[in-house]
């Protein structure tokens, strides 16, 4: 799709857009979308990739949401095909929550 090659015209919309959609998957049941095939996921993996590279840790980069977006349905594949691994994950990322929270807070 070439991140790389610029930013698309009215970019605040786009990032605002992407909000509302990741609210929107994060709230509803894994019913309620059509799930992803094997393919969709390992699209939505190596474009999770890319864009790691584009956004490298800036929370407010333009395509920050669309990682956090590509992130919510990846973690519903997940739950829906390896649960033993989804569980793993929340649990770790639960862990450096509350490790970057101690962090804030004794810093």
């Amino acid at each position: 799709m070439g991140f790389r090659d610029g930013i698309p015209n009215n970019s605040e919309l786009f990032a605002t857009a992407l909000k509302v959609l990741i609210h929107t998957i994060s709230t509803h049941k894994d019913d309620d979308f059509v799930p992803l095939t094997e393919e969709d996921y390992d699209s939505l993996v190596v474009l999770l990739g890319e864009l790691t590279d584009v956004v490298r840790g800036d929370e407010n980069h333009l395509f920050a949401p669309l990682m956090e977006f590509i992130l919510v349905l990846i973690e519903k594949y997940d739950h829906a095909h390896n649960p033993e691994l989804a569980a793993r994950i929340q649990t770790d990322r639960a862990k450096h929550a509350s490790n970057t929270e101690n962090d804030l807070v004794a810093g």
